[in-house]
């Protein structure tokens, strides 16, 4: 495993792109309790002004697991990241368009920030859009690499 530098501010894992499938939402929904018929109804969505039932808040995190697979591992393994150290520090969402069952989204994921110390820090972006410019999701993820022997 490389060693972690601020030198990979900059690189980008490989693009994704990942289709929303509306039994994996449900699957989401049922996990998380969700009992709003935004969510579950079309007709309800569309009175409240969506073009089918949206996605719930924070559904978008699973994109990365099912689109990007093994390989998001390995490329934060390449980055110096050693995961088995890795703690979930933060994340923020700007939503600025609804995604729906049945979108496809691309997905592009972008080291932009590196502290190193005592705990070193790596902030991800990923741009979620559909492929043609449209931005649905941008998302800001910051984990810590635990010191050896913490």
């Amino acid at each position: 495993m490389a060693e972690l530098s601020k030198d990979i501010v900059g690189r980008k894992m490989d693009p994704f792109t990942f289709t929303v499938e509306r039994g994996k939402v449900k699957e989401f929904l049922l996990a998380i309790g969700e009992k709003s018929p935004v969510y579950w109804d079309a007709s309800v969505a569309k009175a409240e002004g969506f073009k089918d039932t949206p996605i719930p808040l924070t559904f978008q995190t699973a994109f990365t697991f099912w689109g990007y697979g093994e390989k998001f591992w390995k490329d934060m393994d390449d980055f110096g990241i050693d995961t088995k150290r890795l703690l979930h520090m933060k994340e923020e969402y700007t939503y600025v368009n609804p995604i729906y069952p049945g979108d496809t989204v691309s997905c592009n994921v972008e080291v932009v920030d590196v502290k190193v110390g005592k705990m070193n820090m790596v902030t991800f972006k990923n741009t979620m859009t559909d492929g043609k410019g449209k931005v649905f999701i941008e998302a800001e993820m910051a984990i810590v690499i635990r010191p050896e022997g913490m």
